[in-house]
């Protein structure tokens, strides 16, 4: 019998990695949780999310159902902190390049485009991520985690966008965006791990460079009116689609910023938990 989706939406972002209640005020607590994400992660890139269930974490673990039933209720609970141990190096590493002393906006963008293509080819996120993709379009759950995942994948780029090319509106940059991060995201199935075009890599990441560079650096309001854009007049507060609840979307990009409110005990979040990761600036 299959599972019901989840109705409650996941709470997505690096910074709130080390949170689960029970795991932070001791060692062998946290050690455990480490534990069984680094296995739930390991049968979802050998079987797939519906192959997922405590039983066969804790049976790969070596430890009782009640070892993993102490931190995790369910799977969604369990691919929510999965997610959040995934995007952590993710975070580190945007921080850094964010962070290159001397390093020009448009120095920043190549790193972050080499850094997301060299990242496809890892067995981890050519094996997790499409099938998140295909698994999002009948699990409002999934949709939501990987919505989240690509909204702060974005605001990472946009700064960089309206610094190199400032007379783009908000609407514009944050479309652009979208674009680099899904020419990135959708070259997965073809340079990927063991993916037929893997070793042209090199060749692939040197026109993704120059082509999407060029774009970000080039387009004009004017060419994009050019080319059928009817551009209209934006609310004051203009968001973009999103699939997540207002309130959710405003607390992802909060926390994103850096400035969320503290996490409270709601949804298994420590009261505990450290303050959000740095992350850009607005």
């Amino acid at each position: 019998m299959t599972n019901p989706p989840e109705t409650r939406t996941p709470r997505i972002g690096a910074w709130l990695s080390s949170t689960r209640e029970g795991a932070g005020r001791y060692q062998a607590g946290r050690d455990r949780v480490a534990q069984i994400l680094d296995t739930a992660l390991e049968i979802i890139l050998e079987g797939g999310y519906h192959a997922l269930s405590l039983r066969e974490v804790a049976r790969r673990c070596g430890v009782r159902m009640g070892a993993v039933t102490y931190y995790y209720k369910g799977r969604a609970d369990l691919l929510q902190d999965v997610l959040n141990m995934v995007l952590v190096p993710y975070a580190d590493r945007f921080n850094e390049i964010e962070h290159v002393p001397g390093a020009t906006a448009e120095q920043k963008l190549e790193q972050i485009i080499r850094l997301l293509l060299e990242d496809i080819q890892t067995r981890r996120t050519t094996g997790l991520f499409p099938h998140l993709w295909a698994l999002a379009n009948h699990d409002p759950f999934v949709a939501q985690a990987v919505d989240s995942i690509y909204i702060l994948e974005r605001l990472r780029l946009i700064p960089l966008i309206g610094e190199l090319n400032p007379g783009l509106a908000p609407r514009e940059r944050e479309t652009l965006a979208l674009f680099v991060a899904a020419s990135i995201a959708g070259s997965t199935m073809f340079v990927g791990a063991g993916k037929p075009w893997a070793g042209e890599l090199p060749l692939y990441a040197a026109i993704a460079c120059r082509a999407l560079i060029d774009v970000v650096k080039t387009i004009t309001p004017e060419q994009l009116q050019a080319y059928g854009w009817r551009p209209v007049a934006e609310p004051p507060e203009w968001t973009p689609p999103t699939v997540l609840p207002d309130a959710a979307y405003r607390a992802l990009v909060d926390g994103a910023l850096g400035h969320a409110p503290a996490a409270t005990a709601r949804d298994g979040v420590d009261e505990s938990a450290p303050a959000p990761l740095a992350t850009v600036s607005s």
